[in-house]
């Protein structure tokens, strides 16, 4: 009889009459949620636990000697064998990786722990281990990691943007209490955002909410001063940022020039979506209406302008189209949905 036919019969006896054949034992380990498996000293699989068996669908026989490496993740087998080549050295088994779910044929993270049962002499005479779910753990880990990274660009992003305003409105203001009123307006509408997006941070703010915020801020009351009509329109939170700044700009001009500023004067804000060449487009339009004052206002290029004509189409891949009437300040911005938000993150203003 050849020396691996006596091994496999040694195996299959230990097996047969090992603790897995004692009814407590098997109680223990058939109750806990671990896959739970014996190896020889070098490794080779000798029994494995009907958990084992139902996850993986694989069979006991099967997953003797190296046959429990087929149901590992194809991609962590090089490390899961590097893991057992150095446990021999190290005297315990400690590695994570994928192993596949009979049931839904896809994979699972798992832990996997060994230690070994060792002679009165200290060698090793088998190996006793575990592998334990932690699928659920490595995807709230990943999500962790998601949001660190989409932290840091929000930060860099929003650093990026302070820093234009601050510049922006110091070259336009008149006096300093100016730079200082305009400054703060800017920088809460920025905090509003930030504020919602902390709410939310992997989801995307509701247009109706910018929109309404902004007018809020100045005291702006829904159906006498303004109204809103559209469809719910979700923009990517990294995009959110520049457009709510380029409507707290609008709504500023209305209170100090526009349709705010005389008891009679209103504002409509429309918005349709629109399918065009590259994707879907916001398509919003800011009416202003009621103005008394008589001509057209003068067009000053100020922080305001640089924003709707310079910040949105460079960040945002905006159209915008600004023009001063006789009774009100109209606007369209025409923003592209898809790829607005890489975009803000790709090419932050200057």
């Amino acid at each position: 009889m050849s020396d691996r036919t006596n091994q496999q019969t040694e195996d299959e006896s230990r097996a047969g009459s090992g603790p897995e054949r004692d009814d407590g034992f098997r109680l223990l380990v058939e109750t806990i949620p671990q896959l739970v498996w014996r190896a020889r000293a070098d490794g080779d699989w000798v029994w494995s636990s009907r958990q084992w068996q139902d996850f993986t669908g694989q069979s006991d026989g099967a997953s003797r000697h190296g046959g429990w490496l087929a149901t590992v993740h194809p991609d962590d087998r090089a490390r899961t064998e590097a893991a057992w080549a150095g446990a021999r050295a190290e005297g315990r088994l400690r590695i994570e990786h994928r192993l596949l779910q009979a049931a839904t044929g896809g994979y699972r993270w798992f832990e996997t722990r060994a230690l070994p049962a060792r002679d009165a002499d200290g060698r090793v005479r088998e190996w006793f281990g575990t592998a334990t779910d932690i699928h659920d753990l490595k995807t709230l880990q990943e999500q962790q990691a998601h949001l660190l990274a989409e932290l840091q660009h929000r930060v860099r992003n929003t650093l990026a943007t302070v820093r234009a305003i601050a510049r922006r409105s110091a070259e336009t203001s008149d006096s300093v209490e100016d730079y200082a009123m305009h400054l703060d307006g800017r920088l809460n509408a920025v905090s509003r955002v930030q504020s919602a997006i902390i709410r939310n941070p992997l989801g995307d703010l509701s247009l109706s909410l910018l929109v309404a915020d902004e007018l809020f801020a100045y005291h702006a009351h829904e159906g006498t001063d303004f109204t809103m009509t559209g469809p719910p329109v979700q923009i990517p939170a990294r995009a959110a940022e520049r457009l709510a700044l380029a409507l707290h700009e609008l709504a500023t001009n209305a209170v100090k020039f526009g349709a705010l500023a005389q008891g009679d004067g209103a504002i409509t804000i429309a918005w349709t979506l629109e399918e065009r060449g590259t994707g879907r487009a916001l398509v919003l339009d800011w009416t202003e209406s009621g103005l008394t004052l008589g001509g057209p206002e003068s067009r000053r290029y100020g922080f305001g302008m640089d924003v709707l004509e310079r910040m949105l189409p460079h960040d945002l891949r905006a159209e915008v189209v600004v023009a001063f009437r006789g009774d009100g300040l109209t606007c369209r911005i025409v923003m592209p949905l898809c790829g607005a938000a890489q975009a803000a993150v790709a090419r932050p203003h200057a």
